[in-house]
């Protein structure tokens, strides 16, 4: 029968090595805790969780379709990570975005100045540009856990159709009216443009005919193919070019505004197809003149090129009056353009004005 003495002593080994034990555990619960994100609350305004509403009001998060809430987590030193809860379907998943010391600051900016950043965007385009930008460096790249891969591998992110149901980052919209409408206006220009020079600098007179007793003399001419395609198709192209690039700019800039003002069509169809009655008459009459005269180098209507007897030197013309009337249509789809978007700030201010 062991004795007190040694049942004492046991009792005080096992307790030393439970407190051993403690001792060793207690830094790595330490850690483990450290490790924990904690939650962040944003501003008063907001609180610790972002909902649907304050993401549209403080324009938050505004490219991340399938948007329910989101939280602002903190970790160990100076990095966050923005938790977002989206609806796909009837389940509900999560997106992690990290966000710098930096842009956190930038967006307590924007729950702070909601109207003022209203009131920069609606009136100056580099504001909106600046801010698609700022989340544009966010939203590029989510992950599926703070300390996970990327959601999207690189050459792997799905396509507009498939982040709509993911919630994948949805790319900042853009039309493409002032593209097209630039590049008729490019085409237009160049075209006349070029068909003069080219007409000019390639067509030259070679000699006089008599026809017949009854007829005047006519003058004979001879085109330089080079000169005069070259000079035609260069410059028409280039216009045309010039014109796209301005309008992808304009489209740019512009960025998100008509889904923001939610612009009708109406008027904008309705006077585009009113204009091109007359611009296709006033596109008629222009290739008829130019294209006789081959921008007056041709002195009467029975001159001719001998070494164009289709003449085919009066295609650059039949192409300027084809734009011409095209430009018509423009001219009125951008007027009505500008009453659809008159009238689109019309009930903005009435609706904002009703407090809706």
């Amino acid at each position: 029968m062991p004795e007190p003495g040694h049942k004492i002593l046991a009792v005080e080994r096992s307790w030393r090595a439970r407190l051993l034990l403690l001792l060793a555990l207690a830094p790595a619960a330490a850690l483990a805790q450290a490790q924990e994100p904690t939650l962040v609350r944003l501003r008063d305004a907001v609180g610790d969780t972002i909902d649907a509403a304050e993401r549209d009001s403080f324009r938050l998060f505004p490219n991340t379709a399938g948007f329910q809430h989101a939280v602002i987590l903190a970790l160990p030193g100076p990095e966050f990570f923005a938790e977002v809860s989206l609806a796909a379907g009837d389940t509900l998943t999560s997106l992690y975005y990290r966000i710098l010391p930096g842009q956190l600051e930038r967006i307590r900016f924007l729950v702070d100045n909601r109207d003022y950043m209203a009131e920069q965007v609606r009136s100056d385009s580099n504001a909106e540009l600046t801010l698609a930008s700022f989340w544009k460096a966010i939203e590029d790249y989510p992950r599926w856990s703070i300390a996970g891969k990327p959601a999207y591998a690189q050459g792997t992110e799905p396509s507009r159709a498939d982040t709509a149901t993911t919630g994948g980052p949805q790319p900042q919209p853009t039309s493409i009216e002032n593209r097209y409408c630039c590049a008729f206006d490019g085409a237009t220009y160049g075209s006349i443009v070029g068909g003069c020079i080219g007409s000019h600098a390639g067509i030259r007179f070679v000699r006089n005919e008599q026809d017949g007793c009854l007829f005047p003399p006519s003058s004979v001419y001879h085109v330089d193919p080079c000169m005069f395609w070259g000079a035609s198709c260069g410059i028409t192209a280039l216009g045309t070019g010039v014109g796209y690039a301005l309008g992808d700019r304009l489209d740019r800039e512009q960025a998100g505004q008509m889904k923001r003002l939610k612009e009708g069509t109406g008027w904008r169809t309705g006077l585009a197809i009113g204009a091109l009655i007359p611009g296709v008459a006033l596109g008629y009459a222009t290739f008829w003149t130019m294209g006789l005269t081959r921008y007056g180098v041709l002195e009467g209507m029975f001159d001719r090129i001998d070494n164009d007897p289709e003449g085919w030197t009066a295609l650059p013309m039949a192409f300027s009056g084809l734009c011409i009337a095209l430009e018509s249509m423009t001219i009125g789809y951008r007027i009505g353009r500008a009453i659809d978007r008159r009238n689109a700030e019309e009930a903005e201010a009435r609706r904002r004005a009703l407090g809706r």
